[in-house]
């Protein structure tokens, strides 16, 4: 089984590495995977991938050698959405969270990208996953997803890119962005 955990990962926060960790916790004998989308997603703001490769790389090092950085996403010309990027995965389970799962909708590949796959769901404030869940579109898949029991964490990457306070941030993620100059704007 592989754990994939999808995002832009811009910079990656303490919230990445705390849920990855808690998912690796409660998926033992896992592999787990950041997957980071490329530039072909059209996200404003994006910064090289290699910088944001290199800074999720220092995350695996400190969660350890099931993990690592996936960058099937950084080679695609044309992003083609989770649906295809999780076939080349062995028996996945794709993290989101509770604000992309609101959205799951328009995602490419709907309904199929539900129905053929399993979630692991993190909750973010004022959203009410089981509300999402139960949505006619979805409550047939509702058995695909599993809501993870974690701490709120409120340390996101526009957080960050707002404020540029180091707190939402691992030590050595801080450090190679202040080393390559980033998020300067």
């Amino acid at each position: 089984m592989d754990i994939v955990f999808g995002g832009s990962f811009n910079p990656p926060t303490v919230a990445h590495f705390r849920i990855a960790k808690k998912v690796m916790s409660a998926y033992p004998s896992a592999a787990f995977y950041f997957l980071p989308t490329g530039q072909a997603y059209w996200k404003e703001g994006l910064i090289e991938d290699r910088h944001r490769l290199s800074m999720l790389e220092l995350l695996c090092r400190r969660l350890g050698p099931r993990s690592a950085v996936s960058d099937i996403e950084i080679k695609d010309k044309k992003y083609a959405g989770t649906y295809y990027s999780l076939r080349k995965f062995n028996n996945p389970v794709f993290v989101l969270g509770a604000d992309n799962l609101a959205g799951i909708e328009t995602w490419i590949n709907f309904p199929a990208v539900a129905a053929e796959n399993r979630f692991v769901v993190i909750p973010r404030a004022g959203v009410d996953i089981e509300a999402i869940l139960a949505r006619d579109s979805l409550k047939k898949y509702r058995d695909n997803f599993f809501i993870l029991d974690v701490e709120e964490i409120s340390a996101s990457a526009s957080a960050y890119r707002n404020t540029k306070d180091d707190k939402y941030l691992l030590p050595e993620v801080a450090q190679y962005i202040k080393e390559n100059n980033l998020y300067k704007e």
